[in-house]
């Protein structure tokens, strides 16, 4: 078997977060020495679709899909997988395993594959457990799983005990636009009295929480110390227009993003549920305070640097803001030298690590199901 070359499958990066992730992950992947990819399968929408590799020996694949996106996926997954068959291992980025006779692993970020503390009905809850059963379903056919944090590894393995010794983990550094930026935040541009501006850089999904802003009581407004809060959403999803202060920008570009990291006075996330948190590392990176939800996703990231709030209060979110505009007249600012140690420097290590997995994975690791049960 090949063990010095490396396919990689990213037919199902359309998300934002995955996509800025292999904006940076792609050409360290493709530059790496000691493992060749010699194909690349590649959407056939959304901003990967058009991504050309500068190496010309390397194959590019579009996957084209003739059904919409959800069935197709599914289709692919359990139904048409055996065309990814071959010798060449397989390094599949869209947390989903595919059904394919070959050497697999699989770099899973989307949480909502674990098992849910309760269930529920609704369109969007039996969407997630369809995913759930696609993944529990064909989990035999990956050696390997990458994940970013041991959070998430050992969530995994309670979900799927059959894991248990398969799953790896890879943290990843801040993109690629940001590492060589140099912003190093040491302070406020303001004032240190001044009304405070934050940024809160998340698509429109449910669970990143914006439906928290819209219960914000207008008639308090002069006990939220905010000059503004960026919101990258367009304006039509703006959760609560009634909000002076609330800003919806857009999508912004790595540019506006590098431009806010230098102006704003911190990072607020509202997210209930994260796999890592890309938006707390490129804080901590640059240096800015953190107001985030008191869950383990954060508290692994952040540690005690950050000010924490109840996830689904409003009051809690009222009070930490308080606290930071306190902390920063009072001449606070957050050192994150620690939590920033667990980070890796850059993404050539990141390539090299998942490359060495994927294409040797661990002695022990095998393509069958051990015989404990996995329910979700």
């Amino acid at each position: 078997m090949t063990s010095n070359s490396i396919r990689l499958h990213l037919t199902n990066i359309a998300g934002l977060g995955a996509v800025q992730l292999l904006k940076s992950l792609l050409p360290a992947l493709e530059q790496n020495k000691s493992v060749h990819v010699v194909e690349v399968y590649l959407p056939d929408k959304g901003e990967l679709s058009s991504y050309r590799s500068a190496d010309q020996s390397i194959k590019v694949t579009i996957y084209r899909r003739q059904v919409p996106n959800a069935l197709s996926r599914l289709m692919e997954c359990l139904y048409l997988g055996q065309r990814f068959s071959g010798e060449v291992p397989l390094l599949v980025m869209g947390d989903l395993p595919i059904r394919c006779t070959t050497r697999q692993t699989v770099f899973v970020q989307n949480s909502h594959l674990l098992r849910p503390s309760k269930r529920a009905w609704d369109r969007a809850s039996l969407k997630l457990a369809l995913l759930r059963y696609v993944f529990r379903s064909n989990l035999k056919y990956a050696q390997t799983y990458i994940v970013q944090t041991t959070l998430m590894r050992d969530a995994l393995i309670e979900s799927y005990p059959s894991l248990q010794s398969r799953v790896q983990v890879v943290p990843q550094p801040v993109p690629a636009w940001l590492l060589n930026s140099g912003i190093r935040r040491t302070g406020r541009v303001a004032s240190a009295s001044e009304l405070l501006r934050l940024v809160y850089p998340a698509a429109d999904y449910p669970h990143k929480n914006h439906k928290l802003l819209a219960a914000i009581n207008n008639s308090d407004m002069t006990q939220w110390p905010i000059a503004s809060l960026d919101l990258t959403l367009d304006e039509e999803t703006n959760p609560a227009p009634d909000l002076p202060w609330l800003q919806c920008r857009g999508i912004l570009s790595s540019q506006e993003m590098l431009d806010a990291y230098r102006e704003m006075d911190a990072m607020l996330f509202l997210s209930t549920d994260e796999s890592y948190g890309f938006p707390l590392v490129e804080a901590m990176f640059v240096g800015l305070p953190i107001i985030c939800p008191d869950l383990p996703y954060a508290r692994v990231l952040c540690g005690d640097q950050a000010i924490y709030f109840d996830v689904g209060s409003t009051d809690s979110l009222k009070i930490a803001v308080n606290e930071l505009h306190e902390r920063l007249a009072g001449g606070y600012w957050p050192d994150w030298g620690e939590q920033l140690k667990a980070i890796p420097k850059d993404w050539e290590t990141v390539a090299k690590t998942m490359l060495d997995i994927a294409a040797q994975p661990p002695a022990g690791a095998t393509n069958e199901l051990n015989a404990r049960e996995d329910k979700c």
